[in-house]
This record gives C-alpha cells, sequence and structure tokens, in this order.
C-alpha cells in the first residue's frame, strides 16, 4: 500500500512540475506578447547553415554561370545512384562542359559525398525547405537556371583562353629577344677578348 502511494505521489509531482513549466511559459508569451510560430507563407524560417537539402550548382559571380566540368566524380561516388551527368569538349575551351545534370531527388540520401568530391567546388546543399508534389517523379535538372547563359559564358571564356594563349605567345616572344639579345652580348664580349 505504501508503495502504491509513494507512486501517486510521484505521478502527481511529476504532473504539477509539467503544469507549472507549461503555465509559466504561457504567462511569459502572454506578458511579451511574442508568438513562437511563424505566419508561413508570409514569413519565412531562419535556417541554420548545418541545414541540408537538395544539391545545387554554385553561380560563381566572375564568370556568371557554374563550373562543372563532367569529370563524372560526384557520380560515380554516389551510394544513391542518383546523378546523371553528360558533358562535351566544347571547341574553343580547354575544359569540358556539363551538358546534363539531373538529380533523382526522391533516391537522393543527403550524404554530401558529392560535394565533399568535387574538384571544382561547385556543388552545395540548397536552402529549399518547402517542395511537395503529388508524384515521385523529383528528377531536377540542374542546368536549367544556367541555359540561358551557357552561350554567352562560352564566347566569353573563348575570347579570355584566346587572350591568354596571345599573351602566353607574346611572353615567349620576348623571353626569345632577351635570350637572343644576351647571346649577343656574350659573342660582342668575347670578340673584345
Amino acid at each position: 500500500m505504501a508503495g502504491a502511494l509513494q507512486k501517486i505521489a510521484t505521478g502527481a509531482r511529476s504532473l504539477l512540475t509539467g503544469l507549472g513549466m507549461t503555465m509559466g511559459e504561457l504567462w511569459r508569451t502572454l506578458v511579451r506578447r511574442k508568438a513562437v510560430t511563424l505566419q508561413y507563407p508570409h514569413e519565412k524560417p531562419e535556417l541554420s547553415a548545418a541545414y541540408r537539402s537538395a544539391i545545387q550548382l554554385i553561380r560563381f559571380e566572375d564568370t556568371g554561370t557554374h563550373d562543372c566540368v563532367a569529370c563524372l566524380a560526384c557520380q560515380q561516388i554516389c551510394p544513391s545512384f542518383c546523378i546523371a551527368i553528360d558533358g562535351e569538349k566544347v571547341e574553343g575551351l580547354k575544359k569540358q562542359r556539363a551538358t546534363e545534370f539531373t538529380m533523382d531527388f526522391a533516391l537522393c540520401s543527403l550524404c554530401g559525398l558529392c560535394i565533399d568530391v568535387c574538384p571544382t567546388t561547385t556543388l552545395e546543399y540548397s536552402k529549399l525547405y518547402d517542395q511537395a508534389g503529388y508524384t515521385r517523379d523529383w528528377e531536377m535538372d540542374l542546368l536549367e537556371p544556367f541555359r540561358e547563359d551557357e552561350e554567352r559564358f562560352r564566347e566569353e571564356q573563348r575570347a579570355r583562353e584566346a587572350e591568354a594563349a596571345a599573351e602566353k605567345a607574346r611572353a615567349a616572344e620576348a623571353a626569345k629577344a632577351a635570350k637572343a639579345a644576351k647571346a649577343a652580348a656574350a659573342a660582342g664580349g668575347e670578340g673584345e677578348a
């Protein structure tokens, strides 16, 4: 009988402790008038830096586009086999460019291996949190936001690479002329001696 009364007393104490905390929070909320909920979709939540959502390609400021070179490292390391990439060597460019980059987010486990292995650091987690759908078709083309800028980027990159090649040729020509001048000066110095 004493054990039963002790259990009742312990339960009552636990109940009163919980109710005390609840009433204290209710009172603080009423006094401060600060809501703890957001009025979604009018207010957006602040996401932590560690929040993991769908993978996306990074738009670099200096080029205005992504830097995926279709090396297939992310596709090969993916344990979920949800990445499909296709690329081509573009005439006039040194690097290969991705022409197709699709991910099936229904399969993606958000492990982050693709982000870690990317040699150009062009992959990151997006901040999408409100994706919903009625089908299981979550295959997304990650290059879609970059399609309209791709041709402009290729032309600018060709121009940059042509300018770099011309600069390299000028530097080689200047080095060759300096070497010839040095050899001529050395030959002139030997003739006087």
